[in-house]
């Protein structure tokens, strides 16, 4: 079965599953709880915040790779969190989550701005595969803080 169809597959059974759920008056989510309550991903830290240094990246092309990594279980996400400042000179980051198994980016921030908020790529984790965290830098560099995180 093709991607697009397994997509249409699975958009639609979720339809139905969504429409079974919310008829049901057992499986509804408890009076005062968003609506949203069940589906909320908590994540855990795995490593980090690791401190890139402006130096560092103007030496290796403005970019940073981490070391090949497995998420402990329980994850079915890995999140990664992006912080950084830029002084007001317009510089700017991204970060992308590698699935190193499948030689392909999962997922990215795109190019944000340094203004010290966090900014994050979010993606799902497959059991067993190594992931890899990459880092971008756009302008002048500065120092940018990178954590990796769990979902479950």
């Amino acid at each position: 079965m093709t991607h697009v169809r397994k997509r249409v597959v699975l958009t639609a059974a979720t339809a139905v599953l969504g429409g079974v759920l919310a008829t049901t008056p057992s499986m509804a989510a408890p009076a005062g709880a968003g609506g949203d309550a069940a589906l909320k991903t908590t994540y855990v830290h795995v490593w980090g915040p690791a401190k890139i240094s402006a130096a560092y990246l103007n030496a290796h092309g403005k970019q940073w790779q981490s070391q090949n990594y497995t998420m402990p279980r329980p994850a079915n996400t890995a999140r990664v969190k992006l912080q950084c400042w830029n002084n007001g000179d317009g510089g700017k980051a991204q970060v992308q989550i590698k699935d190193m198994t499948l030689n392909r980016v999962l997922a990215g921030s795109g190019f944000q701005p340094c203004d010290w908020k966090p900014h994050y790529a979010v993606s799902n984790y497959y059991t067993g595969h190594q992931i890899r965290v990459l880092l971008k830098v756009k302008g002048k560099a500065h120092t940018v803080d990178v954590t990796a995180e769990r979902g479950y």
